[in-house]
């Protein structure tokens, strides 16, 4: 089932007989075919016409809306199985403090353990002295290991946060100018991919958990909120460095997003390219960057293959060299965007072997999987919450 992006403004989508078309001054952009679509995001300055939205309830297909940068707004569902008992089994955890606090350790470490896999390979791959990260890593996840509560939990994973992203920039073959994590808004190129792609990887997860019927509001390790889908966020934790890190990495490393690619804030009033053709021959694989593969015993694939590194382009006086840290916010351009989410639905298509399916799955295909296990652990079938690793 495919993810269709509609992110071209003055486009309209409406029905024209048993199919959607994307139409805009009389040429259609793009054909969507119900029957093999699972989800539709649609971007700022998009319409979407009366009869495209009863086609889009009566056959299930999510529609996300996002404004013209890339920033979540909400979702259009239709009517979808909830299974209330198992809704009721949710509700019920929160008073089990062992299980609660269980699913959460397993969260914390899935993403500890992914992020130190990562580290890892930065040191390898990019020849950094990262010793010091690692072993900081480590004894962050032994304090894990044994930590009484969530609280604490979330101590240990946001001492980790700061380690990572402190040296996330050494994970670049030439420095992208990144010192730390800016959310809102991105005040550089590197925070700006990976603030998109945390919202793409955010509703991709919770369109599985409603769509296996769970609350993706009712969560555990992330507070319960008003408005805050905290299901959706623990189970993504894992999927972050596995899907979206190593997938900005290759972006850069690549080449495949550059200066061009990145505006700021003060220039959102100037015409922007509008070109739906962002597709080449030319752009490097971003799969077959070692960087981005799930286990070690498939670096055989990348054995002839190396990254080059490129001359740094200033971007200013930071002293960073390429695309360094702005003080205005940066956003990806829309062509830019178009790339980065080609991208994306590629590496959701990679398949790797599965270590607690032990089946070979794509990475699309893994995030329903741990949703599913997440409903095995909370109707009792499993003791615990298997968190997916990266080897």
């Amino acid at each position: 089932m495919l993810t269709v992006y509609i992110t071209t403004p003055g486009t309209k989508i409406f029905k024209e007989g048993d199919v959607l078309k994307v139409m805009k001054d009389g040429a259609t952009y793009h054909t969507i075919f119900p029957f093999r679509t699972e989800q539709v995001v649609v971007f700022g300055g998009v319409e979407v016409s009366s009869s495209a939205m009863k086609t889009f309830l009566r056959n299930g297909i999510d529609v996300v809306f996002l404004n013209k940068n890339g920033h979540y707004n909400g979702k259009l569902i239709g009517p979808y199985d909830t299974n209330v008992l198992l809704r009721r089994m949710q509700y019920r955890m929160l008073d089990d403090a062992t299980k609660c606090v269980s699913f959460a350790r397993s969260v914390v470490q899935g993403k500890i353990r992914n992020q130190l896999v990562i580290l890892q390979r930065v040191s390898r791959f990019q020849k950094r002295d990262l010793k010091k990260e690692v072993q900081s890593f480590r004894q962050i996840l032994e304090g894990a290991d044994q930590a009484p509560g969530i609280p604490e939990l979330r101590g240990f994973e946001g001492a980790c946060a700061r380690v990572y992203f402190s040296v996330f920039d050494k994970g670049f073959v030439t420095s992208q100018g990144f010192t730390k994590r800016v959310r809102r808004p991105p005040t550089d190129p590197v925070n700006a991919v990976l603030s998109f792609l945390y919202t793409v990887l955010f509703n991709r997860v919770g369109s599985a958990i409603e769509r296996l019927g769970l609350d993706p509001y009712v969560g555990i390790f992330h507070a319960i909120g008003y408005g805050s889908q905290a299901l959706a966020l623990d189970l993504m934790e894992e999927f972050r460095p596995i899907i979206v890190d190593t997938l900005v990495f290759s972006l850069f490393n690549l080449s495949i997003v550059g200066t061009e690619d990145f505006r700021t804030i003060s220039s959102e009033t100037r015409d922007l390219p509008q070109s739906e053709d962002t597709a080449s021959t030319n752009v490097p694989d971003v799969l077959k960057d070692r960087m981005g593969s799930f286990s070690e015993t498939a670096q055989e694939l990348f054995q002839d293959y190396e990254l080059t590194e490129e001359p740094a382009t200033s971007m200013g006086d930071d002293g960073h060299g390429t695309m360094g840290a702005r003080k205005e916010p940066v956003l990806l351009t829309r062509p830019a965007l178009q790339k980065v989410i080609l991208q994306f639905e590629r590496k959701l298509e990679t398949e790797f072997h599965h270590p607690v399916e032990n089946v070979k799955m794509t990475y699309r295909e893994a995030i329903t999987a741990q949703v599913r296990q997440f409903v095995s652990f909370l109707r009792g079938e499993q003791e615990t919450y298997v968190p997916l690793v990266m080897r």
